[in-house]
């Protein structure tokens, strides 16, 4: 009998992350007996915890329940044992109880001038936490922590340009929950790298250029027309080598469909890598996340739901919606994933 031995990062990546949270659990455990000041122990032990609901949130989201090793297991390395799959139940109340543990010493929110900004919050704790409960149907306290987001102490609004929310001179802006930050020296990221034709016109000359990412011509036509968005998400353009790509003239460049070029350009990138600051959540998902979840809650179209979506579209530059464009519950659900979609 042969057996096959599964190497692929995609299906036993789940092993490789869920090794993450057990250094987690031992790095609690390490520093419980460490003299350093309360008030930052308590910290740090509040970002561990909320770091392991994060990305067990995340794993769950995946792969369903996944097995999550105990301090006791963990300082008995010798002791080979096979972790069962937990129960759903078990999984969803581990991830509640660390972050909402972790929400009772993170600060609210760091500025944008605080030396700790970058470090995790309860406005991000909060933001995963209403992620778990809109996966789990639990609307109420998905709506409760919307409304909690919502609150002047987080002091969360939006950008008046979509374009200008994921560029260099504008990182740290208001809408952003919680980004990676990224630097010449400690971290960078490759978006524009992944993104961009070698025929793209670009103010620095020394990004590099892959070709990589599209998003379909189907979807990039769900688009209105006014739609400011359509500054990011590139469809038409003279490339520098004098010719206009687009829909009717695709080439190789346009072939698979539009540029999701959103970030801007890194004015001292070399290469492949750029230091503006990687967004993973922002305010916009919590207001567009919150509408649903109002319409869900309550199985109805209600006008607080509109305007939360209005939100969003305001922005933009489309027409807000009205009562009279919804025909039902589904319906809105429809709109609310287009929107989505279209947003994020």
């Amino acid at each position: 009998m042969s057996f096959l031995t599964v190497s692929l990062d995609g299906v036993t990546g789940v092993y490789y992350w869920g090794r993450s949270i057990s250094k987690m659990t031992l790095t609690l455990d390490r520093i419980s007996n460490v003299n350093m000041p309360e008030s930052s122990k308590k910290r740090m032990v509040a970002e561990l915890r909320c770091g392991r609901g994060w990305l067990a949130y995340l794993l769950y989201d995946w792969f369903g329940p996944v097995p999550v090793a105990t301090l006791e297991q963990l300082q008995d390395p010798l002791t080979e044992e096979l972790l069962p799959r937990p129960t759903k139940e078990w999984m969803v109340q581990y991830i509640e109880t660390e972050l909402t543990e972790a929400i009772k010493d993170l600060p609210a929110k760091y500025d944008a001038s605080d030396v700790d900004y970058g470090r995790f919050t309860a406005g991000l704790a909060y933001t995963i936490l209403m992620k778990l409960y809109m996966h789990e149907g639990n609307w109420e306290k998905a709506e409760e922590c919307g409304r909690e987001l919502m609150k002047a102490e987080y002091g969360y609004s939006l950008v008046p340009e979509y374009k200008d929310i994921f560029t260099l001179k504008n990182e740290k802006n208001a809408e952003i929950i919680w980004a990676c930050q990224c630097s010449r020296s400690v971290n960078k990221q490759m978006w524009l790298a992944h993104v961009l034709p070698s025929v793209y016109p670009t103010k620095n000359p020394n990004i590099q250029k892959w070709q990589g990412y599209r998003v379909l011509w189907s979807f990039y036509n769900t688009f209105e027309k006014e739609d400011k968005r359509l500054e990011s998400l590139v469809g038409d353009f003279v490339g520098t080598d004098g010719v206009r790509y687009n829909q009717e003239n695709p080439s190789t460049v346009l072939e698979k469909g539009a540029l999701p070029v959103k970030y801007g350009e890194d004015p001292l990138a070399t290469g492949e890598e750029s230091q503006v600051d990687w967004v993973v959540y922002r305010y916009a998902n919590v207001l567009t996340a919150l509408s649903e979840v109002i319409v869900r809650k309550n199985n109805m179209i209600t006008q607080e739901a509109i305007d939360l979506l209005n939100t969003i579209r305001n922005r933009t530059g489309i027409k807000p919606y009205v009562m009279a464009d919804f025909t039902g519950v589904k319906d809105f659900l429809d709109k609310v994933l287009l929107n989505r979609g279209q947003e994020f």
